[in-house]
Order: C-alpha cells, then structure tokens, then sequence
C-alpha cells in the first residue's frame, strides 16, 4: 500500500524534517500544518503562484550539511493540495528508497530522483540566501563566512567598505539574526546607503519584517523622499509592508486614499496580505485594484482569495460593492463570464 504522505514516509523512517515557506515569505512552517495539508485536511497557509512552495530541510550529520529539498505542490482555487504529482513523487521515492542495500532511507540517492520530477522547484538567488540564513539560525550553525562584512557595513558609522565587496548572503544572514539594538541603528544609517544596498536590505526585510518602530519609520521616511520610478521607493514598500507593526497596517488605509498604482497594489497583495485582513482595508483595495486592466484586476483577486485567511474577508468586501461602482461591475463581469 503506497504510503499517504511525505511526513508519513519519513516518519517511518525515523526521520522528522523542518519545513519551510518558501515565496511569499521565507519562515519555518509547523510540520503540523504541513502533514494536515499533506492529508487535505486544511488549505496551504502561504499559497504562492497557484503553489506550496517548500523547504523540506533534512538534519546535518557529522560528515555533511543539511540535505534541502525544494518543492512546489500544485494547489487547487482554495489552496487546496492537488495530490496527483505528491502522489508520483512518493511512488518514485519509495522504489529509490527499496533499493538500499541496508533498507533504511537513502537521502542521498533519493535526492537524485529530486531532479526529473515536475514538483522540484529551483529557487531564485534571494530565496536560496534566505533559506540558508534560516537554517543555519534554527540549527544554530555559525552564519556564512560574509556575514561579518555585511554586519561591519549595516551596523558601523565609519565603515569604509564598499557595498560592492558585499554578498547576499551575508545580508540575508545579519536580516535573520537582527536584533532589536540592530534595527535601532539601521534606522538611523538608511540615509547613507547607496541604492543598491538599500534595495538588498529591503529585500531582505521582506522575509524577516521590520519589528521595531524607529526602523518602521525610519523607512517610510525613505520612502516619502523618492519619486515612484526610484529603486528605493518600491523596495521600501516592500519593507514597509511585511512589518507586523499596526503602524504599518494604518500606514497602508492611507496609501490606499492616493490612487497606487498597478506596481504598488501587487507589492501590496505580496508583501503586505497580512495586514488585510481587516473589513476597511479589504474593501478600499478592491476599490483601488477596480479601477485596473480586467485581467489585473482578476489576477490580484485570484490571488487574495486563495490565502485561506483573506478568502472571506475578500468575498464579503466584494458582495458588499456599490451597485454601479467600478468594483460592481468588474465582479459583474466576471460573474457574467462564469454562468455564460
């Protein structure tokens, strides 16, 4: 009998990975969450480009680093797992996995099979620097080798480095491990990096988001003193957004009253989902993402509505649209479009 799911096979096997978001946010996820998803139980939490895109993150040994496997899970229009490619996947690693000579489970010659199915995911550059830092962070492993530089140069007054000599993944690594005296000072060096630094930083903090309120503002700051075409404004955004801070999310109601464009309502539904979650702010994005292109407007409601979270706040703002408002008559169209 074919084995259910992935978390069931290697717990068979003795064996308990950590899980990682990957996509809309880089963070651990709870291998609770991911086993009830696995046995389509609840909807993924993190739905990112019609996937759950995941981290499975096997432990180091003595004679090597940690083995990662990169997934993307092919979800359903309610972030629902659609189990068909899990289910070859699984099929595949079982019959590698029969095949050790000692019978137990071979990660390594597993990971082989990794590479010729359709789930595997390749992430970006950013999204591997990210992972990285955060295994070695929840593993306590040291950080890599360019962290120190990328801490001399964020975190000094008189740092004659150039951010040229800098990596990604020593931000990603000082971004993970930041703490709160960190932030204070970053707030106060925003205005004394080049672009490009500032940008990567950014980057950065959208997967390890601003917790302090001097930093919080020290960014919107930033962000009102450059035109919307600059590099910094759209980064800072990004920033701005992924903050749990309140302030943030009061922040966001007034960007809402001063016609975003189409760039920055995206950055919104990706970076900033969280904070709407609240009838007020649900309702005026709509208005805002109504006044788009018909296909626009349709991706960013599409995507909204598969985080399980956001679903019903979305659906009762759409049902409550004025009758002849540009939000009604782009939900009229669609509705038009469905029942022919």
């Amino acid at each position: 009998m074919l084995t259910p799911t992935l978390v069931d096979l290697f717990a068979h096997a003795d064996i308990t990975p950590r899980i990682y978001h990957l996509g809309r946010r880089v963070v651990p996820c709870a291998i609770e969450h991911f086993r009830a998803f696995e046995q389509q139980q609840v909807a993924w939490s993190q739905p990112w480009q019609s996937q759950a895109q995941v981290a499975l993150v096997f432990p180091p040994t003595p004679q090597s680093d940690p083995i990662i496997w990169c997934l993307g899970l092919p979800l359903d229009e309610q972030s629902m797992l659609v189990p068909a490619l899990r289910d070859n996947f699984l099929e595949q690693l079982i019959s590698t996995f029969q095949r050790a000579p000692d019978g137990t489970l071979a990660l390594d010659s597993a990971a082989e099979t990794l590479k010729d199915v359709p789930i595997a995911l390749q992430p970006g550059d950013l999204t591997k620097a990210l992972l990285h830092a955060r295994i070695s962070h929840d593993l306590e492993m040291p950080a890599s080798q360019y962290h120190d530089a990328a801490r001399g140069y964020y975190l000094s007054d008189d740092s004659t480095q150039a951010w040229q000599q800098l990596g990604l993944q020593g931000i990603a690594d000082l971004v993970v491990r930041k703490t709160n005296e960190d932030e204070t000072f970053l707030s106060k060096r925003l205005d004394k990096l080049p672009d490009p630094a500032f940008v990567a930083l950014c980057e950065c903090l959208a997967h390890a988001p601003i917790q302090q309120e001097t930093l919080l503002d020290a960014m919107v700051a930033q962000r009102a003193t450059v035109e919307s075409d600059y590099p910094r404004y759209q980064a800072a955004l990004s920033a701005i957004l992924a903050s749990p801070l309140e302030h943030a999310g009061t922040w966001l109601e007034t960007r809402l009253h001063h016609s975003p464009n189409a760039e920055e309502l995206a950055t919104i539904a990706a970076r900033g989902w969280h904070h709407l979650e609240h009838e007020r702010r649900s309702s005026d994005y709509l208005v805002s993402i109504s006044r788009l292109a018909a296909h626009d407007f349709r991706v960013l409601v599409r995507d909204l509505t598969r985080i399980p979270r956001l679903r019903l706040p979305m659906i009762m703002a759409m049902k409550q649209a004025s009758p002849g408002s540009t939000l009604w008559h782009q939900i009229d169209a669609i509705q038009r479009e469905q029942h022919g």
